[in-house]
Order: C-alpha cells, then structure tokens, then sequence
C-alpha cells in the first residue's frame, strides 16, 4: 500500500490484499487441476469438504507433473534437437542455394567464349535442321517418283493381263478354223506363238521392275 496514500482503517485493506492476491492466483491455478468452482468464500470462509477437495486437486496435480516430468523433458529435449536440426538444414539448404547460383552464373571472364558457343550451336541446329528439311523433301519428292512409276507399270501390266485374256479368246475361236485353212492356221499360230512369247517376256520385265520398285518404296520410309 503506497504510504502516501490516506486510507480509513489501512489495516483492514491491508489485510485485504493477501486474501485477493490468494484468490486470484488460485482462480487461475485450480483450473489447471480441473477444478473449475473455486470462490472467494473459500478464501474468506473456507469449508474443510471443499478445501480438502482443493487440496486434493492440487496433490493430483503435483502427482501428475512428477509422473510427465520426464516425458515432458525428453519431448523439450526432441524439440530442442528438431530445432537445431531444422536450423541445420535451413544453413546448409541456403549454402547449397548460394553454390547453385554461383555454379548458374557464367564468369565475367568467360561470357564472351560463352556467348560465342551458344552462337555456334543455334547456328548449328539451324544448319542441321535445314538439311533435314531440305533432304525430306528430297526423299519425299524420290517416293513420289517411285510410286508414279509404279502406278504406270500397273498400269502396263494390266493392259498385258487385258491383252492376253483376248488373244486367248482368239486363240480358241482360230481352233474350229483349223480345218477350213491348215496352212494359214499353221502361218498364223507361229505368229500367235512369237507374240505371245513377247508378250511373256514383257509381262516378265514389268513385274521384275514392278517388285523392285516395290521393295524400294517400302524401304524408304524406314531412311526418312
């Protein structure tokens, strides 16, 4: 109580302050030790069934703090390591962060022979990659070629297929004939062999070139 302060009665006030001070502290306190109905009548006018079960709050409190004690230590002590640890990781994460900028950064002293390969390769890709337009085309204008060229043997070969089913025919209606004109059969039947055997051998070359061009075709995709 300051001394300069005029107070009626200081003593009772004075007597006042410790019961107060208790009070609010044990208001505070006892929650922690579940219990939650502490008055100010049980300062001024304690009850011994409610004391003893203040008491006894507090004893299983005390109890109960002994018993974590050292759980309670070994978890501060954990915390206390993860903490380090975490700071640990922090400085090391930030020196290997500092390191990976250095080894991203190209010395002043080697930019210009830097710049000047970065250059060469761009140049580079741009030259490959023009050749490689450049011979596609080239490939790609060759299969065309090719299959044109196929398409018109096919074609031929058709025509020879069409050519001898109708000499063919011929040949059977000149049979009945035979009998009518042996010997203008006979002239015409050498005729007739000489060109079908042309016509053979033709047939003969157009599927030759006709496979080859084939097996051409089929193996050019595989070099694009």
């Amino acid at each position: 109580m300051p001394v300069n302060v005029e107070i009626m009665y200081p003593q009772i006030f004075e007597g006042f302050l410790p019961v107060c001070n208790l009070y609010i502290h044990m208001e505070r306190f006892l929650p922690v030790c579940r219990v939650n109905d502490f008055q100010i009548a049980d300062v001024i006018n304690p009850k011994a069934k409610r004391t003893a079960r203040f008491l006894s709050g507090i004893l299983n409190f005390v109890h109960f703090r002994e018993s974590r004690r050292e759980t309670y230590l070994e978890l501060q002590m954990n915390y206390k390591l993860a903490m380090e640890k975490h700071q640990q990781l922090e400085t090391a994460n930030q020196e290997a962060a500092m390191k990976l900028e250095k080894l991203n950064t190209v010395p002043v002293e080697q930019q210009a022979e830097f710049k000047q390969l970065s250059d060469d390769i761009q140049e580079l890709e741009q030259l490959l990659s023009h050749d490689y337009r450049r011979k596609t085309a080239a490939l790609q204008e060759v299969i065309s070629q090719k299959k044109s060229d196929i398409t018109e043997r096919t074609r031929k070969l058709n025509e020879l297929k069409v050519t001898m089913a109708t000499l063919k025919e011929e040949q059977e209606q000149l049979k009945s004939k035979i009998v009518e004109s042996p010997e203008e059969m006979k002239n015409y039947m050498e005729l007739m062999k000489e060109t079908v055997n042309r016509l053979k051998k033709s047939k003969e070359e157009v599927i030759e070139k006709y496979e080859g061009y084939r097996d051409l075709v089929e193996a050019l995709p595989a070099c694009q």
